[in-house]
C-alpha cells in the first residue's frame, strides 16, 4: 500500500483513469505508481515508459494486471 506523509501534496479524485487495467509491456499515459491487482506489488513508472515485463509471474494469484494507484501530474510550463 502506498504511503505518504504530507497530504497537502495529494488530492483525491475520481477520474476514470484509475479504473483502467494495464498488461505488462503496455505504456500508460500517466507517470505514477501502479499496483498489481492480483499480488499487490507496486512500481513507479515514468511518463512514456512501458509497464515492466520482468515483474515476477504468479500462477496461483492470476495474471499480472496493473492499475494506477497514484499519478504524477505535470504543471503547465
Amino acid at each position: 500500500m502506498a504511503k505518504y506523509k504530507y497530504d497537502e501534496h495529494l488530492v483525491q479524485t475520481n477520474v476514470p483513469a484509475f479504473d483502467k487495467q494495464w498488461l505488462p509491456g503496455q505504456t500508460p499515459p500517466n507517470a505514477g505508481i501502479y499496483r498489481c491487482k492480483n499480488c499487490g506489488d507496486e512500481i513507479a513508472v515514468a511518463k512514456g515508459q512501458p509497464l515492466p515485463n520482468s515483474h515476477h509471474q504468479h500462477t496461483v494469484l492470476g495474471p499480472v494486471i496493473w492499475t494506477m494507484l497514484v499519478f504524477a501530474q505535470e504543471h503547465p510550463k
